[in-house]
């Protein structure tokens, strides 16, 4: 499987009824930490075991309107002010995408479902403009968490868009028009 493309981020806060997309999507690196251990007996590796501790996805944007920063990030809106405060907490939520694959030159859409995130948000730059113009993009890290039956990821193929689209938009209430 060969993968290219990355499309659609969602986030759903726990405590709402309703998702929101995040605007388009840039990149989504996962980054899995394992717990581990090994025991040695009679001069050489017994047992070993590696189980999923937590993830790390580090997601870019092209944008990030101010309603899905309040969702994400717990910030404040007020009309056309958005007020970020020391003590805001993000929400834990769920966060899906999708990207596009191919196996046997036949390409395909696989859905990526996180049950259990929490949002951190991501530095900010900004460059004058010279000879070139050069774009800015929002990052936002997501910490990854086991939910309460152990599930900390889950996919699907799907072979259309609308397909996978869907599975995401039933996974984080989204609702489109």
């Amino acid at each position: 499987m060969a993968g290219f493309g990355a499309n659609y981020p969602c986030f759903k806060a726990k405590e709402k009824s309703s998702g929101v997309v995040l605007g388009k999507l840039i990149a989504a690196d996962l980054t899995v930490n394992l717990a581990s251990g090994e025991v040695y007996a009679d001069d050489s590796l017994a047992e070993q075991l590696s189980e999923f501790a937590s993830g790390s996805i580090a997601m870019e944007t092209d944008d990030l309107e101010d309603s899905a920063a309040q969702e994400v990030y717990g910030c404040k809106v007020s009309e056309k002010e958005v007020t970020y405060n020391k003590d805001d907490t993000p929400p834990m939520g769920a966060l899906a995408y999708y990207k596009r694959i191919m196996r046997g030159g036949v390409k395909q859409y696989k859905g990526y479902y996180y049950p259990s995130v929490r949002a951190a948000l991501g530095n900010d730059s900004a460059k004058t403009r010279g000879s070139s113009i050069t774009f800015t993009t929002t990052s936002t890290t997501f910490t990854v968490f086991a939910d309460e039956n152990g599930d900390w990821r889950k996919t699907i193929i799907c072979d259309t868009v609308e397909e996978v689209k869907e599975w995401i938009n039933t996974k984080c209430a989204i609702t489109t028009s």
